[in-house]
């Protein structure tokens, strides 16, 4: 059994904790053995995932900020426990101590991977603090830290890694999702529109964290307005996150209330994807947004930031739109429902966006040399 210890981020309903997730349910979880090293563990234990696989979780207890050498310990005998791996999941640099330390112990595979391309604080000094924080790391940082340096797309490879790392040794690993799960099922799509009380609605989505990032702000005053030219519109916005009573108090403002539906995190995504129309992210960047990679399953109208990479646009039927309101209320206006919906998950599966492809890439990551 090869051990793999994932290091993941203090929040559990995010980006790299599906894309781990969605992993472990294509790998043989007997001849790859996933645990993870987080500040969040007991969050990680109430996890649907944790109940299924029962993984090792180590509690992260200290930061190099707070006490180094107390760090070094903890993060030493972890690593003693006999781990083949350490997978090392990040957005932004604040320092690579534990890459250092796992290296210095001759860990076979150290790897490093990117899952964005900036930095998710709404405060413009703090955001302006943490890039230059983000930069002075970046430029410091060489394969003497790492075995394998991985990202979602190759603008997050460029965002983490500095010019010192050549750019053929950046491993791309897609955002895969499992394509049958997200393919286009009209009579879900019947139940939950009816089961929302919205059958005769066109409904415009967005799934992802209430957060700077995300820029739910931004859809919500395009919807207000594309909903002045068309009353049909509906629009339903699906996660959580600090930014949500703003977003709710936005609502409020523009008398759109009783048209925008929060819902919170759900489990059944896959359904709601089925009962929209059209989804939407205009976020103000991204690593390789999976929520986008469903939806396209799904066979659904997407209309995403121009911020985001190309490397998005998986079918006919996504386009990248600067964040201009103008454009963004037009595009709403203007859209008309796809009726040919079941076609796209197989193009997803010819991309290598299928899971059981994604599964055998990354193993063959953690079994080379």
């Amino acid at each position: 059994m090869k051990r793999i210890l994932h290091m993941t981020p203090p929040e559990i309903k995010n980006g790299v904790y599906r894309y781990i997730f969605n992993h472990m349910g294509y790998i043989n979880q007997e001849e790859y053995q996933f645990a993870f090293l987080t500040k969040v563990a007991e969050a990680l234990k109430q996890t649907k995932e944790y109940g299924a696989y029962r993984f090792p979780v180590h509690s992260l207890k200290h930061t190099e900020r707070e006490n180094k050498s107390a760090l070094e310990r903890e993060i030493r005998s972890i690593l003693k426990e006999g781990y083949d791996v350490i997978h090392l999941h990040t957005s932004s640099w604040r320092g690579f101590f534990i890459e250092e330390i796992a290296m210095d112990m001759g860990i076979k595979k150290v790897i490093v991977h990117s899952h964005s391309t900036g930095i998710d604080v709404a405060d413009n000094l703090e955001r302006t603090e943490r890039l230059a924080e983000h930069d002075k790391y970046k430029e410091r940082f060489t394969l003497r830290y790492a075995t394998d340096v991985c990202a979602c797309s190759r603008p997050a490879g460029d965002w983490l890694f500095g010019a010192q790392i050549p750019r053929e040794k950046i491993h791309i690993l897609p955002n895969a999702i499992d394509v049958e799960r997200y393919r286009f099922r009209p009579e879900i799509r019947l139940k939950k529109r009816r089961e929302l009380g919205l059958d005769d609605r066109i409904i415009i989505g967005n799934v992802g964290r209430y957060c700077y990032q995300k820029n739910q702000e931004f859809l919500i005053r395009t919807f207000s307005a594309a909903r002045q030219q068309n009353a049909k519109l509906f629009l339903i916005l699906m996660g959580e996150g600090i930014a949500e009573l703003q977003l709710k108090e936005l609502a409020k403002e523009l008398h759109m209330e009783a048209e925008v539906l929060f819902m919170g995190w759900q489990e059944d995504v896959e359904e709601y994807l089925q009962a929209m129309d059209v989804f939407c992210l205009p976020s103000r960047f991204e690593g390789l947004p999976i929520s986008a990679i469903e939806a396209q399953a799904a066979g659904l109208k997407c209309l995403i930031s121009d911020a985001v990479s190309e490397e998005i646009l998986l079918t006919d039927q996504a386009m990248l739109l600067p964040l201009e309101e103008g454009i963004w209320q037009k595009a709403l206006t203007d859209i008309e429902a796809n009726d040919a919906r079941e076609l796209y998950g197989r193009k997803l599966q010819e991309q290598g966006y299928d899971l059981r492809t994604a599964a055998g890439k990354l193993t063959e990551l953690y079994d080379g040399n």
